[in-house]
């Protein structure tokens, strides 16, 4: 029975060996025709891929392509050393239930010849099940904060989510597929959904994603710009989970509520469970808050030689603090528009931070100042600061110097001076007023002039007179300069001692004609006195004379 089998065997092949070759033509010259070898092969679906065997060969190396819909391609290549011997060849991690084209080719080293297929030229592969599928999530796995599931079978394209998230491929494990869960399915539980392909039904896994899925580079934390201090952070809506921080600057710990505007921060968020166990820690967040100052409602206040400042201040993003910034101070100061002084600093007298007031002093009277107000904070400056422009009122102008007197001519006083400082108003003129020196409360004469140039007429020879000079600006007159003038008397001191002796010569004169005109009437008044005495005497006289009346008889 055996032998009759082995008949059956050779015929059979000798059959299809007949059925396949063409007669050979008769040729009564030449070598014989080399014909090339003849091959067959068969492919079953196994688990995890396909098997391909070569039943009818000759020895040689075989090529095995397989393809699914002339996309993905793979190719092996392998050695059959038996003729005629089936060999088989174990083709894996392909898809499931997926239908894969495949073709083998015999390579004599000459070219290649194809080997026919006994099966259909396409198969599909066998179904898949979840005892096909592994799953290998853990913190030491090929991508940590992934769901891992790894097969025998290639799943790159059977998992899915309802978030519609792609698998990804482990590098260091290609038979390893990962789906990274999505930031709100921490917490939660994350379903993945296995297709086999067009042909079978598909099946899900479900997996816990505990929050030891929470990566740290996916927690992202946003500062907020104000005062008190607010970190925002991102974290997974179905945990349970609470976040300080911790906040340094230059070594020293701080709280975030007691964090200050104007300095860099280094913080870190530490993420803690239910238990308040921390859990994560974010990485270093810079921090720092720049406050808006603005300073409003500017008032301003001048005399001559000062200006009054005071002003309020606001913040938007710190107005919640600004009363506690203890650090938070003002400079004011206030340079002329001319920029010909240098600038002079004031002294701030309110040091509250929500509001100043400052005193500037020492300035020039009647001159335009731009004044600037600038917020420091720790001895730096911070924020915008204000500026306000101001004219001092009007002051007392500077005296004039170097009064100069002189006597062009006769009876006459020129005046002149130099002024070098500054009228302090709006105004630019001299007054020139001439007293007597015994008088001085007396004025005798007052000029205005724009120019320091002045003449005064007319004068006494025997007067000494006292000349006063002040600066006007409208408003206000300087200290005068003083100066006396004597030279008139002394340069005609002959002209009065000859006046003067004139006038003696004049008053002897009279004096001797009152005396000879006194002398004369006295003369005369005695000659007529004497003269009546003499009458008198000669009356008495005659009447003690005893002589007969005429008329009378004896």
């Amino acid at each position: 029975m055996a032998g009759l089998c082995c008949v059956k065997i050779l015929l059979l092949w000798a059959g299809v060996t007949l059925a396949n070759s063409d007669p050979a033509p008769l040729s009564t010259a030449g070598p014989p025709v080399t014909r090339p070898p003849l091959c067959s092969y068969t492919v079953t679906p196994i688990d995890f891929g396909l098997q391909i065997t070569i039943t009818s060969s000759p020895p040689g190396n075989y090529i095995i392509k397989i393809n699914e819909g002339g996309q993905h391609e793979t190719e092996e290549t392998f050695n059959v050393e038996l003729f005629n011997q089936p060999t088989s060849r174990d083709i894996k991690h392909l898809k499931p239930c997926t239908e894969y084209e495949h073709n083998v080719t015999f390579n004599n080293g000459t070219g290649q010849t194809p080997c026919s297929s006994i099966t259909e030229q396409k198969t599909r592969t066998s179904r898949m099940s979840q005892s096909d599928i592994t799953d290998v999530s853990n913190p030491a796995s090929c991508i940590p904060g992934y769901v891992c599931y790894q097969s025998e079978w290639d799943i790159s394209s059977s998992m899915s989510t309802s978030d519609d998230i792609p698998a990804e491929s482990c590098t260091s494990d290609s038979k390893t597929f990962c789906i990274k869960p999505g930031f709100n399915d921490i917490c939660s539980d994350l379903t993945t959904t296995f297709t086999s392909g067009l042909f079978c039904s598909s099946f899900s896994l479900t997996k816990s994603i505990t929050v030891d899925f929470l990566n740290q580079s996916e927690i992202h934390s946003r500062v907020q710009p104000e005062l008190p201090a607010k970190i925002e952070i991102t974290l997974p809506s179905k945990c349970h989970l609470t976040t300080d921080y911790t906040c340094k600057e230059n070594g020293q710990i701080e709280e975030l509520s007691k964090l200050e505007p104007f300095t860099d921060y280094s913080c870190i968020g530490h993420v803690k469970d239910i238990t308040n166990v921390t859990i994560i820690n974010t990485t270093d967040i810079p921090f720092r808050i720049d406050c808006d100052l603005e300073i409003i409602d500017m008032k301003k206040r001048a005399t001559d030689t000062s200006i009054h400042l005071s002003w309020n201040t606001t913040s938007t993003n710190c107005q919640a603090v600004l009363q506690n910034l203890s650090n938070l101070y003002y400079d004011c100061s206030c340079s002329r528009a001319d920029n010909k002084q240098k600038r002079v600093t004031g002294f701030v007298i309110n040091k509250n931070p929500e509001e100043g007031t400052c005193y500037i002093k020492e300035l020039q009277p009647y001159t335009d100042y731009t004044c600037e107000v600038q917020p420091k904070y720790n001895d730096n400056p911070v924020g915008e600061s204000a500026e306000v422009r101001q004219i001092t009122e009007t002051g007392i102008p500077d005296g004039v110097t170097s009064l100069l007197l002189s006597n062009p001519e006769k009876s006459v006083i020129k005046v002149t001076c130099v002024h070098r400082g500054h009228f302090n108003g709006p105004d630019g003129r001299y007054i020139a007023c001439l007293y007597a020196s015994g008088d001085p409360q007396k004025l005798l004469k007052k000029e205005t002039k724009d120019k320091c140039d002045f003449e005064f007429k007319d004068l006494s020879y025997s007067t000494t007179y006292r000349v006063e000079v002040t600066a006007f600006n409208g408003k206000y007159e300087s200290f005068p300069a003083i100066e006396h003038d004597d030279r008139i008397y002394k340069t005609n001191r002959l002209a009065f001692v000859v006046r003067l002796c004139f006038f003696t010569i004049g008053i002897i004169i009279i004096i001797i004609t009152v005396v000879v005109i006194y002398q004369i009437s006295a003369l005369k008044r005695r000659k007529s006195r004497n003269d009546v005495n003499e009458d008198v005497k000669l009356e008495s006289t005659a009447i003690y004379v005893n002589e007969r009346p005429p008329g009378l008889r004896s």
